[in-house]
């Protein structure tokens, strides 16, 4: 995670509603978070300056700003890319973004639990790749807002993870179990960012 770097970590989501003055962001865990603009929040849209009218309801942005006693954000920033792949490099957008930003299987990791061999799992990564996740007593775990244990971590739950790889293993600082529907949701997040389809992921990953 980047924060403390340059304050929070971007708020990554989809807008599903607007109002006056504000907007609604439901994230990809499902929270919806109440994003307030002022005359002095920047638009972006593909790096380019915009302004809000250029943004609607279903667009998936990022959200820099600082977070009120409320739980509201004031925004300094909201930016938002059209296309695909070519609107940045690899892992700018969907889960990287959730998690400040990253490389799959560097910086953060999201799939599918296949093992557990305490302190390490198995993952199957959303991009068929396996990859090995192993827990230390500095590792946050929750799901959704509360907090668990590896004892409530099981086979076929679908994680988020962030972290890095140390000695060719990935150390996550946080980790983040998801409901069925916590994960679809991801999914789309994840696709509509990277211009790919969900279904994508299902493929069969080819064996070296």
């Amino acid at each position: 995670m980047r924060e403390g770097e340059n304050g929070p970590r971007p708020l990554f989501g989809k807008i599903t509603a607007m109002h006056d003055g504000a907007l609604e962001l439901t994230g990809p865990d499902g929270q919806v978070t109440t994003v307030k603009l002022t005359n002095e929040t920047e638009f972006r849209k593909d790096r380019q300056p915009a302004k809000a009218a250029d943004f609607k309801v279903g667009d998936t942005v990022m959200v820099r700003g600082d977070i009120n006693p409320d739980h509201t954000v004031t925004a300094k920033l909201i930016g938002a890319r059209t296309g695909g792949p070519g609107g940045g490099g690899p892992g700018q957008g969907g889960g990287g973004m959730f998690f400040g930003g990253g490389t799959l299987g560097k910086d953060y990791v999201a799939g599918e639990i296949k093992s557990i061999d305490p302190p390490r799992l198995t993952v199957l990564r959303s991009d068929n790749v396996t990859q090995t996740l192993e827990l230390t007593e500095d590792t946050t775990l929750r799901r959704g807002r509360e907090s668990i244990t590896m004892a409530d971590i099981q086979v076929g739950d679908h994680l988020m993870a962030h972290g890095a790889v140390q000695n060719n293993v990935f150390v996550p600082k946080g980790l983040m179990v998801m409901n069925p529907e916590q994960w679809k949701r991801m999914q789309e997040f994840m696709s509509q960012a990277n211009g790919s389809k969900p279904g994508n992921s299902e493929a069969p990953a080819p064996k070296p």
